[in-house]
This record gives structure tokens, C-alpha cells and sequence, in this order.
């Protein structure tokens, strides 16, 4: 059971990401971006040094930090463009992308059954995280913002198959035996502090000359932060490393632990920050129901 401790541990470490993104909300998201990985960056580069012996490079932990830096990309442009309520709820469907990349390349063999309860469970898992993610604005809000436009589909499919690719890509880096996390964190946050700083000279290059004019708090939130990605991204890889060769299933529960954050960031909100939300609580009990039947469906005929 240690891929599932591990996918845990992942899952409230990005949570807390979650958390201190919403703390350091009051100044500029692209240089706060810069920070995260930054520091993601440099915690990385430090345990490589300390750890490794010589250098390996992962092409597989690169393509996942470019992916991930993308869904970031368009994260930040999606806020430009006012549509971030809209596009930041199909973040949560990364874990589907994961699915269908796996089912048409491992081509992992599922009774009538099985299919059934792996797609309720991850309807009901998918459904669940979309309530986390709209909470903030609720129900009322959201579908009066909604709106079907290219924008809002093409922001939404490219953040969505971004992090499914890095989930994927982090899964497909851990097959690798000369890959180890340290290598894996070092090409990955490489990847992504560059397409951060492509993020900002695209979009808001007058963003750098507030660097070092912040308060205290803006380089200690964004810190945090970065902390808690590297920490994250370090235990989705333990996870993926613990899962066993036979699953058909176990790596599709970590990749939503993964892209789940929004779950334990229910719980940072309510005990940290005193916010409450029927939608919040409504869509953690669904998520748990949907994980609960994808766990069910390994042990069917």
C-alpha cells in the first residue's frame, strides 16, 4: 500500500500549493510563477548535487516539466482573459487523459464489468472534483459565466491534455531504472522554471521589475509554494515507482491523487482560511466514491 501513502502524502503536499496560491493572490501571477519555480528549481538542483554522482538526463522528466509548465502557460493567459473560473475546473479531467493515453498504449485488458465500474468511477471522480473547483464561485456564478466559445474550449482541452501528458510523462520516467526522483525533480522543474520565464516575457515583461520590490510576504508565499510542488511532484513519483506491474488500475488512482489537489485544499480552506462550501464538501464525498469504485473494479471478474 505505499503507492497509495505515497499518492496521499503528493496529493496534501500540492494541496497545500493550492493554499499559499491563494494566499499570494493579491500580487502579480506571473511573477509569482517565476518564484514557485524558482524555488522548485534550486530546491532541485540542490538535492541533485547532493545525491547524485553523475548526470543522467531524463528525456521523459523533461517532457513532463514542459507539460506542466504549458498548463501552466495557459492557466496564467486564461486569467488574462478573465476565463479562469471556466477553464481551471477541466485541470481535474488531466487524470481522464491519463486513462485513455494508457488504455491505447498498454492496451490493458478489462472484463464488461471492470469497464463499468471504471467508468462510473471515473465519471463520479471527475464530476466531484469539478464541484471542488467551481466552490469558490458557486454553482449560481459559474454557469452564469459559462459560455461555449473557442476561447474558453481551446484554453480548456490545452490545460487539460497538458497535465495529463505530465502525469504521464512523470509515469513513463519512473520505468526508466537509470531514472531516479532526483533526476526526475532536476529535469522536470528545469523545464518548467524556463517556460515561466517565457510565460512573462510573452505576457507581462513589465512583471520583472517588480521582483524586488515585493513585501516580505510575496517571496515567502510564492517560497512555500514552490516547496510544496517540489514535495509533491517527489512523492507522485514514489508513488507511480510503488505501483504494482499487474495493476491495471493503481496508476490511474495516483494520477487523480496527482491532479487532486483540490481535495485536501477543501480542508486547508476550511481550518486555515474559515471557508465554507456545500459544493466543496458535496464534490470531496464524490471524489471519494469515484476512487472507491476504480479500487473496486481491479477486484471484479
Amino acid at each position: 500500500m505505499k503507492w497509495l501513502w505515497f499518492g496521499i502524502i503528493a496529493s496534501v503536499l500540492l494541496g497545500f500549493w493550492g493554499l499559499f496560491d491563494k494566499l499570494m493572490s493579491f500580487q502579480d501571477p506571473f511573477i509569482s510563477n517565476v518564484l514557485i519555480y524558482l524555488t522548485t528549481f534550486l530546491t532541485a538542483l540542490l538535492f541533485f548535487l547532493f545525491f547524485k554522482k553523475k548526470w543522467v538526463f531524463s528525456k521523459e522528466s523533461f517532457l513532463a516539466g514542459l507539460f506542466a509548465g504549458v498548463g501552466n502557460f495557459f492557466i496564467l493567459f486564461s486569467l488574462l482573459k478573465n476565463l479562469l473560473i471556466l477553464v481551471l475546473p477541466f485541470v481535474s479531467a488531466a487524470a481522464i487523459v491519463f486513462f485513455f493515453i494508457v488504455y491505447f498504449t498498454e492496451k490493458p485488458k478489462f472484463s464488461f464489468l471492470q469497464k463499468f465500474f471504471v467508468a462510473a468511477g471515473l465519471l463520479l471522480a471527475f464530476l466531484g472534483l469539478f464541484l471542488i473547483s467551481i466552490a469558490p464561485v458557486g454553482f449560481k456564478v459559474f454557469f452564469r459565466e459559462f459560455k461555449l466559445d473557442f476561447s474558453f474550449v481551446f484554453f480548456s482541452l490545452i490545460i487539460m491534455i497538458s497535465f495529463g501528458l505530465w502525469t504521464f510523462f512523470t509515469y513513463k520516467a519512473t520505468a526508466k531504472k537509470t531514472v531516479d526522483v532526483f533526476d526526475y525533480t532536476f529535469w522536470q522543474f528545469l523545464a518548467s522554471f524556463f517556460l515561466s520565464i517565457i510565460a512573462v516575457l510573452v505576457f507581462s515583461v513589465d512583471s520583472f521589475s517588480k521582483v524586488f520590490s515585493l513585501g516580505s510576504l510575496g517571496y515567502l508565499y510564492p517560497a512555500l509554494a514552490g516547496l510544496s510542488i517540489f514535495g509533491g511532484c517527489f512523492f507522485v513519483f514514489k508513488s507511480f515507482t510503488e505501483v504494482s506491474v499487474l495493476s491495471k488500475i493503481q496508476k490511474v488512482i495516483v494520477a487523480f491523487l496527482a491532479n487532486g489537489e483540490l481535495v485536501p485544499l477543501v480542508f486547508l480552506s476550511f481550518f486555515i482560511l474559515g471557508e465554507r462550501s456545500f459544493e466543496g464538501f458535496l464534490g470531496v464525498g464524490i471524489v471519494l466514491i469515484g476512487l472507491f469504485l476504480l479500487n473496486f473494479s481491479e477486484n471484479v471478474e
